[in-house]
């Protein structure tokens, strides 16, 4: 039988060299590092009274195809100030450095209570992020003005002043736990403790919040004392940008807006 030509063929081989010729679009691929907040361990994992925070929302990320990073910083529990308020960010460096060796070609960042407004810090100068994920953000310097803490704030200054700011003392600290409030003793050097409580230094909430432009959850519990109940007049105004309210108290927020960080997650920076 007389099969006779088929320039369809040479069509088709020619039309796949030509596929083959042009570059695939690079497939997005989520890397989301998320912060503890401060006295914690990191998100997910277990402190030493077997309480957890963030318990839901880790694995749930990682089921989701999400690569995610928890790493413990500078304020963990077993670390406690051990460096200043933006030398932080070198752990934050290093948890994105590890999402990328894994793949990741999108970063989020994001955190709970004091590791939110590290996030907000983070992302204010890094550029590269393209969204925020704020769970119950706290831990702003203006906000904790407690008379002890102010009289330590002016102590600190004039111990830099005197040329003793990397002298370790003693410092009065104050912390939202299970429980509510908890004033504790910390011992830090006074440019350390400064870092964290100098209202006109690095963790000033609204500050860090006026600086970022990428698009934000902002997560707040309505059961939650550190929480406006309202957008702050900081937040961006990317249409992107979302303040929810959240039936949670401060530490359950992650766990409880697990739902709506991963809704928000698919519609602001999804997958490919």
């Amino acid at each position: 039988m007389r099969t006779g030509s088929r320039p369809w063929i040479a069509a088709l081989l020619a039309a796949l060299v030509l596929a083959a010729s042009i570059p695939a679009a690079a497939a997005t691929r989520v890397g989301i590092v998320m912060l503890h907040g401060l006295g914690g361990v990191p998100l997910g994992s277990a402190n030493a009274r077997g309480f957890v925070v963030g318990g839901t929302l880790i694995p749930a990320l990682r089921r989701a195809g999400y690569l995610v990073a928890t790493p413990e910083l500078c304020y963990a529990s077993r670390r406690m100030y051990d460096r200043a308020f933006t030398d932080c960010f070198a752990d934050v460096d290093a948890a994105v450095a590890a999402l990328r060796a894994q793949g990741a070609t999108t970063i989020v960042v994001g955190g709970e209570s004091l590791g939110a407004l590290m996030a907000f810090a983070y992302a204010s100068i890094h550029p590269d992020v393209v969204a925020v994920v704020a769970c119950a953000p706290a831990g702003d310097a203006v906000s904790k003005r407690a008379a002890g803490i102010r009289n330590a704030v002016t102590s600190a200054q004039a111990a830099v002043d005197a040329g003793r700011g990397d002298v370790v003392q003693a410092f009065p600290e104050t912390n939202t736990g299970r429980y509510g409030r908890e004033d504790f003793t910390v011992r830090t050097t006074p440019r350390i403790y400064l870092s964290f409580h100098d209202p006109d230094g690095p963790a000033n909430l609204e500050m860090e919040l006026s600086r970022v432009n990428a698009p934000v959850l902002w997560l707040a519990g309505s059961r939650d004392r550190t929480q406006p109940g309202a957008p702050p007049d900081a937040l961006n105004v990317d249409p992107r940008t979302t303040f929810l309210v959240i039936d949670s108290d401060h530490l359950s927020t992650p766990d409880v807006g697990t739902p709506a960080i991963l809704a928000w997650l698919r519609g602001v920076v999804p997958q490919q």
